[in-house]
C-alpha cells in the first residue's frame, strides 16, 4: 500500500497563509531578521482576499482627520460603538486605528502607489467615506498589491512554501512546536518545525450554496476553506464570534460576474441604489451631510429609509447600481477605482465585451451568498499582542475574532505586531520544539491512498453547503442546529472520500475543515441564547439579549469534551 511521504524544514516564526496578514508578518519578520517560512496553499503573489486587487484601506490619517475635528480616540469609538456595535477588542481596535497609517507608508515604501496629483488634500492622498464619520478610507492603486508584499517579503529573507495546506498544529507541552502540511501539487507531507507559528488564513467559505448555483464562482477565494480555524480548534486555541454570520454578506453585480466588481467603496461618488421603479435607496454618498447619522449597519446602504432587501420584500425588484450621475470625472474615477478591486478587471473587461457603459445602462446587483465575515468577526482569541491561548501561537487579519470590519488595515497592523510578538516569544525557546501532530492528517491521507474506489468529495461538500443552508440561515434554532450537527457527524462517521491525485486529495482535506467549522459554528449558534442583529438571528430566541449575552463566545476543545466561555469584550 502506497504510504504518504514527508519532508522536514525548520525555522524560528512559521507565518500560515499568504495574504496581506501573512505577508505582512513575513516582511516584518524579516527585518527582525528572524528565519522565517512563509506557507501559503497557494501563491502568495495572488492568494488571499486580496489577491486580485484591492483599491481602499481605512485608518486614522492625522493631518486629514485633524482638519475635520476627528481625534484617534473619536475613531476608535466610532469603529467600536457604530461599525462593531460595541463588540470589538478595543485594545487591538486601537492599535490598527493607531498604526494604520505607518503601515500604509510601508506600502508605499514597498513601490505601492497611493498619493494622486488631483487631489486636494493633505499629503495627496484620495480619502472617501465609507465606514465611519469621518473620509478616512484611502483609494489607492492595488491591484498588484500582493506581488508587491511578496517581493518585500523575499528581500527580508522570508522563504516561500508555495502550494502547502497546512492541516494541524504540532504541539509539545501544550506549547506550538509548528505546523503540518499537505503538498497540493507534490502530494507530500510537509513537516515544518518552528518555535513561533502566526496564523494568517481566511475565513471559513464554501459551506453555504452559492445564489447562481456555482461551488466555485463566489465573492471571496473558494480556496479559504477554514484551514487554520479548524486546525487550531483541533489543538485547543478558543474559538469566538463563531455563531456570527453575515446575510447578505454583500451585494454584487448579478450576471456579469459573481462577487466582483462594484465594491461599495469604488462606484463612488457616482453610484446611487435604485429599484426597478427608479426611486433611488441609496443616494450618492459624497452628498451625505450627515453621513455619520446615517449609517446604523455594516452591511445594509441607508440613506432614505429603505433598503436594497426591503424593496425587494415589498416587491419593487430588480435592484440596480446606476453610475451615469456624477461628471465625466467621476466616471474615469469610479472605473480606475474598480480596476483595483477585487475581480474588477474581470467585470470591466465583461462590460467592454457586452457593449455595456456606465454613463448608458444600469447593473443589476443581488446580495451574495452569506459568510463568517465583516461584522462577523470569528476566529481565535487573542490579546493586545495577537496572542491565543497556546504559548507561542499568534493570530492576525480575518484569522483573528473580536475585530468586525478590521478588513486590509486589520491584516497590515496585526500581521505586523504578530510578528514582533513571535519574534520576541523565539528568542526565548532554547532549542527547536520536536512536537507531535500530524498522525491523524497522515492516517487520513493514507487511506484515501489506499482507497480504490469510494465517495467524491463534490458530493461531501453539496451535502455540508445544503445542511448549512437548511439548517443555519433563515431558521436558525436550537433545535434546528442541532439537526445540523447530527447531519454532518454523519457525514464525518460514514463518508470514505476518495482522491486519485494531490488536487482530489486537497479538497478531501477542505472537506475535513468543512465538517469542522460547520460543527463549530452550529454549537455556537445554540449555545448564544438571544439575538444578535444583524449576524444572528434566532427564531426560538428572537430578541438581543445585553445582560446575558453582550460577550464574545468563546469555544473549546479539552480532550473529548467542548467547553465554552463567556468573555466581556
Amino acid at each position: 500500500m502506497a504510504k504518504i511521504e514527508k519532508e522536514e524544514y525548520t525555522c524560528n516564526i512559521c507565518v500560515v497563509g499568504g495574504g496581506i496578514a501573512g505577508c505582512s508578518a513575513a516582511i516584518r519578520a524579516g527585518e527582525l531578521n528572524d528565519n522565517v517560512i512563509l506557507v501559503d496553499k497557494s501563491n502568495p503573489e495572488r492568494s488571499g482576499c486580496a489577491g486580485s486587487g484591492i483599491d481602499h484601506i481605512w485608518g486614522y490619517f492625522p493631518e486629514v482627520q485633524k482638519q475635520e475635528g476627528v481625534s484617534l480616540d473619536d475613531l476608535v469609538e466610532d469603529h467600536i460603538q457604530n461599525v462593531a456595535r460595541g463588540l470589538a477588542n478595543r485594545e487591538i481596535v486601537r492599535y490598527i486605528a493607531e498604526t494604520s497609517f505607518q503601515r500604509i507608508l510601508d506600502l508605499e515604501r514597498y513601490g505601492a502607489r497611493i498619493r494622486y496629483e488631483d487631489s486636494t488634500l493633505p499629503g495627496k492622498l484620495r480619502l472617501q467615506y465609507q465606514l465611519h464619520k469621518c473620509r478616512n478610507t484611502l483609494h489607492f492603486d492595488g491591484r498588484d498589491i500582493k506581488r508587491i508584499m511578496t517581493k518585500a517579503a523575499k528581500r527580508n529573507g522570508a522563504k516561500i512554501l508555495s502550494r502547502v495546506m497546512v492541516t494541524d498544529l504540532l504541539l509539545e507541552n501544550g506549547q506550538i512546536a509548528g505546523v503540518v502540511g499537505y503538498g497540493t501539487r507534490d502530494g507530500k507531507l510537509h513537516i515544518i518545525r518552528s518555535r513561533s507559528v502566526i496564523m494568517a488564513c481566511g475565513r471559513p467559505n464554501r459551506l453555504y450554496k452559492p445564489y447562481n448555483g456555482m461551488p466555485f464562482a463566489i465573492r471571496m477565494p473558494p480556496a479559504l476553506t477554514g484551514d487554520g480555524k479548524a486546525a487550531m480548534f483541533r489543538a485547543g486555541v478558543e474559538l469566538i464570534n463563531m455563531e456570527f454570520l453575515s446575510i447578505p454578506g454583500r451585494w454584487s453585480s448579478k450576471n456579469l460576474i459573481r462577487g466582483g466588481g462594484l465594491p461599495r467603496g469604488s462606484f463612488q461618488p457616482p453610484g446611487i441604489g435604485l429599484n426597478a421603479l427608479g426611486e433611488v435607496i441609496r443616494p450618492r454618498t459624497h452628498e451625505f451631510e450627515d453621513y455619520g447619522e446615517k449609517w446604523r449597519g455594516c452591511f445594509t446602504p441607508f440613506g432614505t429609509g429603505k433598503t436594497f432587501q426591503s424593496e425587494l420584500d415589498a416587491g419593487r425588484g430588480p435592484i440596480y447600481a446606476d453610475m451615469s450621475w456624477g461628471s465625466e470625472e467621476d466616471q474615469e474615477y469610479m472605473k480606475w477605482a474598480v480596476s483595483q478591486e477585487g475581480l474588477g478587471t474581470a467585470f470591466l473587461h465583461l462590460m467592454e465585451e457586452y457593449g455595456l457603459d456606465f454613463r448608458k445602462h444600469k447593473i443589476e446587483i443581488w446580495p451574495i451568498e452569506p459568510e463568517h465575515s465583516a461584522f462577523a468577526a470569528c476566529g481565535p482569541i487573542v490579546d493586545s499582542h495577537c496572542s491565543t491561548n497556546i504559548a507561542g501561537l499568534y493570530a492576525a487579519g480575518d484569522e483573528a475574532g473580536g475585530t468586525p470590519q478590521s478588513v486590509v488595515p486589520g491584516a497590515l497592523t496585526m500581521g505586523y505586531l504578530a510578528a514582533e510578538s513571535a519574534s520576541e516569544h523565539s528568542k526565548k525557546i532554547a532549542g527547536l520544539p520536536m512536537g507531535k501532530g500530524e498522525e491523524e492528517v497522515e492516517e487520513f491521507c493514507n487511506q484515501i491512498l489506499a482507497r480504490k474506489g469510494g465517495d467524491s468529495w463534490e458530493d461531501a461538500q453539496q451535502f455540508i453547503q445544503n445542511v448549512m443552508t437548511d439548517y443555519n440561515i433563515e431558521y436558525r434554532s436550537e433545535t434546528m442546529a442541532q439537526r445540523g450537527i447530527e447531519y454532518l457527524e454523519y457525514l464525518k462517521n460514514t463518508m470514505q472520500l476518495k482522491g486519485e491525485n494531490p488536487h482530489e486529495i486537497t479538497h478531501c482535506l477542505e472537506i475535513r475543515n468543512l465538517i469542522e467549522c460547520g460543527q463549530i459554528i452550529l454549537r455556537s449558534t445554540i449555545e448564544r441564547k438571544e439575538s444578535r442583529p444583524p449576524c444572528l438571528k434566532r427564531k426560538d430566541y428572537p430578541h438581543q439579549d445585553d445582560n446575558n449575552w453582550f460577550c464574545f463566545l468563546g469555544q473549546k476543545k479539552i480532550g473529548d469534551n467542548i467547553v465554552f466561555e463567556k468573555h466581556k469584550p
